[in-house]
């Protein structure tokens, strides 16, 4: 049965547009993964030097995901502009996978919803702040949604798994679903074990400056936004919605 945003009497279904959840949810995170690819190759093309330039002066080949979006146009450019446009989807995202959480979970365990979706919106808010306060131009703002943006995903990350995984209201699961999460926990594996080898290159580096070290740091970085990317990407398998559609009383689900 059709639900309207806001809510309208469904039994007019003519509509302008008509757009499957699965390809909405696929294009909504293939534009930052796109823009992040192109952002890294121009940048070792174009700007190798400097982006590997650091103050320990040794020879890298990999530059920082700092370096790749927030340094040199038109990389800087083609990142925001896929963060933005891609924004206002994300965000209706996230409302139909409260939607499906709270279907799935236990009724007395509902906090840990909330608390996951709390955290994937701030999460989201951080995302736009880095991008908007890039380390070479405002570097204390660009640090602290950094950090923000880390630290929400991991957490979301963790109790999306948690509570889907312990808290379910039924234990069996479709084919579908089952598949949903086991990508899930993989992808969040790697995302904070990615993340701790960054940070130990990261310090490493600062410490020792070692050639190539600060390369590793930057691949390790890569694999913390792909990780992201693709744990994010899983929605399209677990939303009960099939189509969004845009009619003459407003935008309606399926």
């Amino acid at each position: 049965m059709p639900m309207y945003l806001p809510l309208h009497n469904a039994s007019e279904k003519k509509y302008f547009i008509k757009i499957p959840i699965t390809k909405l949810g696929f294009i909504t995170v293939s534009l930052p993964l796109f823009a992040f690819v192109m952002c890294v190759l121009m940048t070792m093309y174009k700007d190798f030097e400097k982006a590997n330039n650091t103050h320990c002066k040794v020879p890298n080949v990999f530059p920082s995901i700092s370096a790749s979006i927030g340094n040199y146009e038109p990389q800087r450019t083609i990142w925001k502009t896929a963060i933005f446009i891609h924004a206002p989807i994300r965000f209706f995202i996230i409302y139909l996978r409260w939607e499906y959480y709270r279907s799935i979970i236990s009724k007395n365990c509902l906090i840990v919803v909330k608390l996951a979706v709390f955290l994937n919106v701030i999460e989201n808010l951080a995302l736009l702040g880095l991008t908007q306060w890039t380390s070479s131009f405002n570097y204390p703002y660009h640090e602290a949604c950094f950090k923000t943006f880390i630290g929400t995903s991991i957490f979301y990350m963790f109790f999306t798994c948690m509570m889907m995984t312990k808290y379910r209201r039924r234990q069996t699961s479709s084919p579908t679903e089952a598949y949903s999460l086991k990508l899930k926990w993989r992808a969040f594996f790697i995302n904070v074990g990615s993340f701790a080898f960054a940070a130990y290159f990261f310090l490493r580096h600062n410490r020792l400056c070692e050639p190539y070290v600060y390369s590793m740091f930057g691949f390790s970085e890569y694999i913390v936004v792909v990780s992201n990317i693709l744990f994010h990407m899983t929605t399209i398998y677990d939303l009960k919605v099939q189509y969004i559609y845009f009619t003459r009383k407003g935008i309606a689900i399926e």
